[in-house]
């Protein structure tokens, strides 16, 4: 109330004083409430000089210059010098204004209804914002330890392990709670009457083959090659551990089909939106199905929020490859195109074919397209637009990718050719940038068809 803010004017150089001009809090103390609008009163941050430019009967008064004056001195040195005494609406405001700032005294209060821990803890979470600011899930902490004294110790202890796992993950006590009740067949719900003394000792009774079924999935996920990097939802993990919980095997057609589940669960976010309800869904599912081997088939019809499903259409892969651009969703998708990388072995990134480089201005400037025009301006944004685009991108070793660097597809291709990388190449396409319309087509056509044989 008694600051100021400053935004940039726009067409101002930024080393320009004049184009932070500093603004204060005014209120127009002829605003009230009209049958249109909901706002009874007109606040707005103004410089000296908009708010002296009054119009439209409207009347800016300096918010902070109300601290100034007692009761009786509101009167005689605001209302009275000022000409307010006959104008109804700015006394009623003014005077409103100095009684809520200077008169009252208020405590703000919310008041709990329900004797609920879980309605406390809410509150709590949300006040706690000195020192180390605490979660919903470390507070529940104090109700579980209270049944199991090594809770606490076991928990953390697993943390550090999993999280250390290849190139690391950030799993969260959250995470390992929510995993435990739901490979227990309990509510998923992190509240305190979910860790009932009963709840808390059948936890403790199986955490030895929770907690091997939950490194045993993070192994796997490093296998797949995720990472903190590249996993977009651990929630969509719990699932696998339930299903290496209750017996299932990491066989080779069960790990292709898990590879497959823990990507579409993301790229589809079916975990978006109502968390807990799409976790009891796939829990369902995953009951009625066979619990040794792991198959998506089981998966296909379960419905989330918003009409999501876990099932691909022929136009939705389509789709794909104009709707990501470099990043965790596209290494998902590179992931089942790679399938048989040593991810767990090398570290591998994601590579443009074409080199990201190859698109500045010196480079393409002057290039000439296949029938002899110069390339324009439009076609080159289109151009940046799509190298980032999965159509132009592979998995390659770290090392290997470095070494490529910023070499040209037509001489890097001579390179890997008879290697893992040369997948989805195109024979019938020039590998050189002037043709980077056809080979993206035709690549894109490779991928698609080889993730609908995945996905469909």
């Amino acid at each position: 109330m008694q600051g100021s803010i400053s935004r940039k004017l726009p067409n101002k150089r930024w080393k320009n004083d004049n184009a932070f001009p500093s603004k204060e809090l005014y209120l127009n103390l002829h605003s009230q409430r009209s049958d249109d609008e909901d706002i009874s009163y007109e606040f707005k941050f103004l410089t000296q000089e908009e708010a002296k430019r009054q119009k439209d009967d409207v009347l800016w008064y300096l918010v902070k210059d109300i601290l100034k004056y007692s009761q009786d001195e509101l009167v005689t040195d605001i209302i009275i010098p000022n000409g307010w005494a006959t104008d109804k609406v700015a006394m009623k405001n003014i005077s409103l204004l100095h009684t809520r700032l200077v008169g009252d005294e208020i405590i703000n209060y919310f008041e709990v209804q329900t004797d609920s821990i879980d309605n406390v803890l809410d509150i709590f979470v949300r006040v706690n914002s000195g020192g180390t600011v605490l979660s919903k899930s470390d507070l529940l902490f104090s109700t579980i330890v209270s049944h199991w004294d090594k809770a606490r110790d076991e928990i953390d202890n697993l943390l550090a392990e999993i999280n250390k796992t290849g190139e690391g993950y950030k799993f969260s006590n959250d995470f390992i709670m929510r995993t435990c009740l739901y490979v227990l067949d309990m509510s998923v719900t992190l509240k305190v009457e979910t860790f009932k003394k009963d709840s808390v000792l059948k936890i403790r009774n199986n955490w030895g083959n929770i907690r091997r079924a939950i490194t045993d999935t993070v192994d796997l996920l490093n296998e797949f090659g995720f990472n903190s990097e590249n996993i977009i939802s651990y929630v969509a993990v719990s699932p696998m551990v339930y299903y290496r919980y209750k017996g299932g095997k990491f066989d080779a057609e069960s790990k292709s089909e898990l590879r497959k589940y823990i990507v579409i669960a993301q790229v589809r976010q079916v975990f978006g939106a109502a968390t807990n309800s799409a976790l009891t869904s796939i829990r369902e599912a995953l009951k009625s199905s066979p619990t040794e081997f792991f198959r998506m088939t089981s998966l296909l019809n379960v419905r989330f929020t918003g009409e999501r499903t876990l099932r691909y259409t022929s136009e939705e892969i389509d789709a794909i490859f104009d709707s990501y651009e470099i990043g965790a969703y596209t290494f998902m998708l590179l992931s089942l195109l790679y399938p048989n990388l040593k991810y767990s072995q090398k570290g591998f990134h994601q590579d443009h074919m074409h080199p990201y480089t190859g698109f500045e201005e010196s480079k393409i400037a002057m290039l000439k397209l296949p029938d002899g025009s110069t390339i324009d301006d439009e076609r080159k944004e289109e151009w940046r637009r799509r190298r980032n685009t999965l159509a132009n991108l592979q998995l390659l070793e770290g090392r290997e990718n470095e070494r490529k660097n910023a070499t040209p597809l037509v001489d890097w291709i001579k390179v890997i050719a008879n290697s893992e990388s040369a997948k989805y190449m195109p024979s019938d396409s020039s590998f050189e940038l002037s043709h980077f319309e056809d080979f993206m087509d035709k690549r894109q056509k490779l991928m698609s068809d080889a993730l609908k044989a995945i996905l469909l």
